[in-house]
């Protein structure tokens, strides 16, 4: 498999755990919770702490994505915002673009 793939299929599965997250938080109406770090390494066990303001911010576009600051990889993504405790993410690499967009929860279940 292209690394370049695995890497976003393992981002995409993080967003994922993070949806679950963020209903959880909804459904006791939390102000915050942790979330985990969405980067490309799949042993990652960083935890992040966001509101559900701020994590909707960063689901508004399905190729960002929030990791803890240093887990960014400049051959697939860009940091375009810097919050407190984490780094928001958007994927500029085709093939990882392509993929975490295609495997975004909230567009296929539009």
């Amino acid at each position: 498999m292209d690394d370049n793939l695995k890497r976003a299929r393992t981002e995409a599965l993080f967003r994922d755990v993070n949806e679950r997250i963020a209903e959880s938080a909804e459904r006791f109406a939390a102000p915050s919770t942790q979330f985990v770090c969405e980067c490309a390494d799949a042993g990652c066990t960083h935890r992040l702490e966001a509101t559900l303001v701020e994590y909707e911010h960063v689901r508004e576009d399905g190729a960002t994505f929030m990791l803890a600051p240093g887990h960014d990889h400049s051959d697939i993504e860009r940091v375009v915002e810097v919050r407190g405790g984490f780094h928001i993410v958007e994927k500029v690499q085709k093939t990882v673009r392509d993929t975490v967009h295609r495997l975004n929860p909230r567009a296929n279940a539009a």
